[in-house]
């Protein structure tokens, strides 16, 4: 941050447990570790950014100019992934804060209003026909790769079919239940907006929020990693100090002590294969804390 300034968006990646690679290598697949570590596809696919060039194409997001990336373990031992992202161009509290509060700026409002609700949502979309079925009525939603052919404003049965796979992902994925162990303060049924608007005192950015226990997604990021993820875009106000301190009080935390087992000569085939994959996440997880440049 102290080189490239704050960021605009703060992205996390959240894998279901049962169908998460690790699981799927201990089951004995051939799975390419490092590339799960370092989510390759989703640089090169979602945000286009090509790390070996340190360049970017238009992605889902605009042009990233750069990101940092840090995977970690759950308490379950599963991966996941958060992800602070830069755009060209991008800018920060003190330009947006200039550009609302100063300069009265209403176009540049506007844009920005109508780049955030295109980019972020927070709502079950409607279910246009029960009776289509798409695959993960079927299986387990995490288990399969979207609907085909893709939404196509030519052909109404293949839009009504995407968008019914959209409304059971959020609804089982996204949507959060409060229970005894896990109370989420920023999620809240009474929590409701109808649209965006920037407050003319504060300059606070209020995106639409038209279900208060939906967690913020976007839908073409969603539907590419087919699990639980959170997307927040880093503004004016309170807000953006919140996201800022919950960030900063995260990456310095303090780091737990790694325990790696020796070899044992009487471990069998499975053992061996555990502690092995074990001791390479660990490695892993610890060197490729990665920043792009």
């Amino acid at each position: 941050m102290f080189d490239k300034g704050l960021l605009n968006f703060y992205i996390t990646i959240n894998p279901t447990d049962v169908y998460n690679p690790i699981v799927k290598f201990l089951a004995g697949s051939e799975i390419d570790i490092d590339d799960m570590l370092l989510n390759k596809s989703f640089l090169s696919t979602i945000l286009r950014f090509d790390k070996s060039k340190g360049t970017a194409v238009e992605g889902i997001l605009g042009h990233v100019k750069v990101y940092y990336g840090c995977v970690e373990s759950q308490g379950q031992g599963t991966l996941h992934c958060h992800m602070m992202v830069w755009l060209e161009g991008g800018h920060d509290p003190n330009e947006i804060k200039q550009h609302i509060m100063e300069a009265k700026d209403t176009n540049f409002c506007d844009q920005l209003l109508a780049f955030l609700d295109d980019t972020i949502s927070n709502d079950i979309p409607s279910e246009p026909d029960p009776d289509i079925l798409v695959p993960l009525m079927v299986h387990h939603l995490c288990s399969v790769h979207g609907v085909f052919p893709i939404s196509n404003e030519e052909d109404p049965w293949a839009t009504t079919v995407h968008q019914n796979d959209l409304h059971h992902l959020v609804k089982a994925c996204q949507t959060h239940k409060h229970n005894l162990l896990c109370f989420k303060f920023d999620l809240d049924e009474s929590h409701y907006c109808g649209s965006s608007y920037i407050d003319d005192e504060t300059g606070e950015i209020c995106l639409h929020c038209l279900n208060g226990m939906v967690n913020n997604f976007n839908s073409s990021m969603w539907e590419a990693v087919h699990c639980n993820m959170d997307i927040k875009f880093i503004g004016l106000g309170a807000p953006a100090k919140t996201i800022l301190y919950y960030i900063m009080d995260y990456i310095t935390k303090s780091q737990l002590q790694a325990h790696l087992s020796k070899f044992d000569p009487a471990d069998d085939e499975i053992a061996i294969r555990a502690k092995e994959l074990i001791r390479k996440s660990a490695h892993a997880m610890i060197s490729h804390q990665e920043l792009s440049v």
